[in-house]
């Protein structure tokens, strides 16, 4: 895995510190955040852990254009960091740039976890004949929205609980969604080309760490896709964000997004991701996603944060500590 910069993880710890709630809890008691790229995350409190769905083959784009697509497993192997104990992959939606990598990586890495997301998710990874389809956790039926709750599943050590949300994927170019649709049967193998990734159903998630009482001691949400409000909006429960996962690619199509979002919710800490340029390879230089202003997106950005939050952007392979904060009763 790519080394993080020097200090990274000391510095953005100490810049999350002031922006969660006091008081601080006892050393240890820190949720781990490593961003992968493009919308992977993993997520550690203790031995609990969850994974959000990881990408590293990064096929240039005239390869995503017209060319059959074949997973980097080299790049996984040398990317992805240990998670042989992961139990859950949550995917947001089902387009190349998100699960493409997820068959191999459940496979060889992950051996534990079971995949969650739309049935068009499920029937494209049915393709892989070596995974069994018990896997696939189809989650259509769970959803939530901005006004009614979801219903929460929950990691087998009772550590983790998560509920989708229906949100939706901002368009790519003249309002128009690229590769849009839903995969209604089973594949009888995985798609050869970025086109046959059909997106699906667009989810964001909403993530709560839990204590050994069942009590939130750290809620994120999380989005891989740009979405106008109330899109990916969770339903009131009187427990607040603390984290808050936003999508950069796409967010100019997106009216109001992030800062309708983060107004909304007053996160403690913002997190950027699917930020840097996926059509190049891991191991070249970091730099934005074409066709996104970046520079506008974090202004925006600013304008919203409440005071003493904290707006950051990682590169991948960078790893940073949140203390956990006092407990709230789960409703």
């Amino acid at each position: 895995m790519r080394a993080p910069r020097p200090g990274l993880t000391t510095a953005l710890a100490l810049l999350a510190l002031p922006a969660l709630l006091a008081p601080l809890p006892a050393a240890g008691q820190e949720v781990s955040f490593t961003y992968l790229g493009t919308g992977g995350w993993l997520l550690r409190y203790g031995d609990a852990s969850i994974l959000t769905a990881p990408f590293f083959s990064n096929p240039g784009l005239v390869e995503v254009g017209v060319a059959r697509l074949e997973v980097d497993t080299a790049a996984v192997d040398r990317f992805l960091p240990p998670v042989g104990d992961v139990p859950a992959i949550l995917v947001g939606h089902a387009h190349y740039d998100h699960l493409m990598d997820v068959p191999y990586i459940a496979r060889v890495h992950a051996p534990r976890a079971r995949v969650y997301g739309s049935r068009t998710m499920v029937n494209l990874l049915r393709g892989d004949p070596e995974l069994e389809p018990g896997r696939f956790i189809p989650v259509e039926d769970q959803v939530g929205n901005h006004e009614t709750p979801g219903e929460w599943l929950t990691t087998p050590d009772g550590r983790i609980r998560f509920m989708p949300l229906a949100s939706e994927h901002a368009p790519h170019i003249l309002g128009i969604r690229l590769f849009h649709g839903e995969q209604e049967t089973p594949l009888a193998r995985l798609p050869k080309r970025a086109s046959e990734w059909l997106d699906g159903p667009t989810l964001a998630w909403l993530i709560d760490i839990l204590d050994e009482e069942g009590d939130v001691v750290l809620r994120v949400h999380y989005q891989d896709s740009a979405s106008r409000p109330p899109h990916g909006f969770p339903p009131p429960d009187g427990i607040p964000i603390d984290v808050m996962i936003v999508c950069t690619a796409g967010s100019g199509a997106a009216e109001g997004y992030p800062e309708v979002l983060v107004g909304t919710f007053q996160p403690r800490v913002v997190l950027l991701g699917h930020w840097e340029d996926f059509f190049r390879p891991m191991t070249a230089p970091v730099r934005s996603v074409p066709g996104t202003d970046l520079a506008a997106f974090e202004e925006r950005l600013a304008e919203v944060l409440p005071e003493g939050a904290v707006q950051l952007r990682p590169n991948p392979g960078d790893t940073f500590q949140v203390p956990v904060r006092p407990t709230s009763p789960s409703p």
